[in-house]
């Protein structure tokens, strides 16, 4: 049963029990003054009648202090489920969806496209006789200079050979190759940066950039177009694990 009806329930009953008791009291003096005059003294039945009414309104106030008690629990119940019953759950969930996105954007785990540059790295094809073979090849030390000047000139996100770039990832030299995300890829190297894309062309072909140097002083082949909507798939590489670090509350 609803707690407020129970209470209702309950105060029309004592009601009902007070008039009774009353009526019964008021049918005893009179029948007493019938029979004993109407100046006749109270004898000891209404004595006793009267002590049990006194003690009937103890308890009926008793039972009034119980009523409040629980007509407070009620109230404080009701303000409870109308204080949660609007707070949308839904929200909170939208918002943690929203910055899970966000986290996995900023990271480099999710697919994106937008406005930008590609980017194309070869060996050298210079006739110079006095470049030995090493500073004709393109090394792994080139290729992290190169996104290193990307990510200064406000680069959002970065690949190369298809291979995002994060935080995690790695760029070494494997041989005649180079390893990127611990896969081996082989020049030429496709870069593809989405950013400003003027503000990123600069950065590659501006007199004074590394990209300006390998191709001038070590006649690498280097070739920067701007791209309207450049696109490059997110890190995935599930042999990654985590192995020493530990996640510190706060």
């Amino acid at each position: 049963m609803n707690p407020q009806r129970a209470i209702r329930t309950e105060e029309i009953s004592i009601k009902r029990k007070i008039v009774n008791i009353f009526i019964a009291v008021l049918a005893f003096i009179a029948s007493a003054a019938i029979v004993n005059g109407a100046d006749a003294s109270v004898d000891e039945n209404t004595v006793y009648v009267i002590k049990n009414l006194n003690e009937y309104e103890k308890s009926i106030e008793s039972m009034h202090d119980v009523i409040d008690a629980l007509r407070s629990e009620v109230a404080n119940e009701k303000k409870y489920i109308d204080d949660h019953k609007n707070y949308d759950f839904m929200d909170e969930i939208i918002s943690m969806y929203d910055q899970i996105g966000q986290l996995k954007f900023s990271n480099g785990f999710t697919a994106v496209r937008g406005p930008g540059i590609y980017m194309t790295v070869s060996d050298s094809i210079s006739e110079d006789e006095n470049l030995d073979i090493m500073e004709r090849i393109i090394h792994d030390v080139d290729i992290t200079v190169l996104l290193n000047e990307l990510k200064a000139a406000g680069a959002e996100a970065i690949a190369v050979n298809s291979k995002r770039i994060t935080s995690i990832s790695e760029v070494v030299c494997a041989g005649p190759l180079i390893r990127v995300n611990n896969e081996r890829v082989s020049a030429p190297f496709f870069i593809t940066a989405i950013g400003d894309m003027d503000r990123l062309y600069d950065a590659m072909t501006e007199e004074g950039s590394y990209a300006h140097t390998l191709k001038s002083g070590y006649g690498m082949e280097i070739e920067v177009r701007k791209a309207q909507n450049a696109s490059m798939n997110g890190y995935n590489n599930s042999n990654y694990k985590i192995e020493y670090a530990d996640i510190v509350e706060r």
